[in-house]
């Protein structure tokens, strides 16, 4: 009978891809979105295996009602995928509270919210995967994407935390952390950034434009993406973590290198702090 998969953020890029995939594969999918414009071809094209559904994964509400129905058209949840989310690019200093927190709200207490109301189907039937899109970023910050960093390193450790917790009662989490995608996202975080302020030139200007540069160059092959992640969501076993993309792995490996030696010079120091009687 396949798989059922409910997957947030499907308008376009990674989301779009996954929904598409999992669809051609044969299993079903509930595809959720801000506006569901860009969805509606899925109807004509896979019938009855999809249902769309107007997701604003901020509104704890609505992501109950959108698993309740994905409950009640298809049975149920097998395979969750929380990938709604953005970026801007901008200092920290000249981003505003609100664009701060929707930022947040959205990258991460979005998977708070669509983990929440989906866990008790998974556990009571005691099977189910969990696949929360953070990102290289949620294990390697950059200048200039604070708000976004802070959400994804809050996915990344909510994964593995939750994997631990929920793991023994046959529920699988997963932070799935890829580079960057030929997609729209990175020109959509790009758009519209303030004039930065003299002294953040020298340190984000450059971030700026090496985007710019990168646009429609990245590496990564969204498609190809939406495939590894459907055939690593049916494997039989999961780590907590999967890096996907060679920029991601250069990336984070070279992250890891920088706090193995932070660690070993600043050793004694932390090691300082101890009772001496």
């Amino acid at each position: 009978m396949g798989t059922t998969w409910l997957v947030t953020g499907c308008s376009s890029g990674l989301g779009r891809a996954i929904a598409e995939t999992v669809l051609a594969r044969g299993d079903r999918v509930m595809a959720t979105a801000r506006s569901l414009s860009a969805l509606e071809d899925l109807h004509s094209r896979y019938g009855d295996n999809v249902r769309l559904f107007e997701l604003d994964v901020t509104a704890a509400k609505i992501c109950q009602a959108a698993v309740n129905e994905a409950a009640r058209v298809f049975g149920g949840v097998d395979v969750l995928v929380n990938n709604a989310g953005f970026a801007r690019v901008a200092p920290f200093e000249q981003t505003t509270a609100e664009d701060f927190n929707d930022e947040i709200d959205a990258n991460f207490f979005g998977v708070v919210n669509m983990c929440r109301a989906t866990l008790p189907l998974m556990r009571k039937r005691g099977s189910g995967t969990i696949l929360n899109i953070s990102s290289s970023a949620g294990r390697v910050a950059a200048a200039g994407t604070v708000a976004y960093c802070a959400a994804k390193f809050a996915v990344s450790g909510f994964s593995e935390a939750l994997a631990k917790e929920v793991g023994p009662l046959g529920v699988r989490v997963v932070s799935i952390e890829p580079g960057s995608l030929r997609t729209k996202w990175t020109a959509s975080a790009l758009a519209n950034p303030p004039e930065l302020l003299p002294e953040y030139e020298k340190v984000i200007g450059p971030n700026l434009r090496f985007g710019r540069e990168i646009v429609g160059q990245e590496p990564g092959d969204p498609e190809e993406c939406a495939k590894v992640i459907y055939d690593f969501a049916l494997s039989s076993e999961l780590p907590h973590h999967l890096v996907l993309g060679s920029d991601a792995v250069k990336r984070i490996e070279a992250g890891e290198r920088t706090r193995a030696l932070d660690a070993a010079k600043w050793l004694a120091v932390s090691e300082s702090i101890g009772f001496t009687d």
